[in-house]
């Protein structure tokens, strides 16, 4: 899968955001939550993946980011392993 350098960079930014976010601001973490979903578009089981264990997850607020952090990451290595950039 070949993904952009500007997928790559709001990837990276969103992980980023996650890395700092409180999971308290409810706005943020849906907005985050929301945008960090659309952005894994390009990687269907990544999103899916997403879905289950942030979007859809009973976990606490700060479990589901530390987990959509780890699978945003996840899918940026991937993606620059198959580009051969890792």
């Amino acid at each position: 899968m070949t993904i952009s350098y500007k997928k790559k960079e709001q990837l990276g930014r969103l992980a980023d955001e996650g890395e700092n976010l409180d999971p308290l601001d409810l706005e943020a973490f849906y907005r985050w939550m929301h945008t960090s979903y659309r952005a894994l578009g390009f990687h269907p089981s990544q999103q899916q993946r997403f879905d289950t264990y942030c979007r859809s997850s009973g976990d606490s607020n700060a479990m589901r980011i530390y987990v959509g952090v780890w699978i945003l990451r996840l899918s940026l290595a991937d993606a620059s392993a198959a580009n051969g950039n890792s």
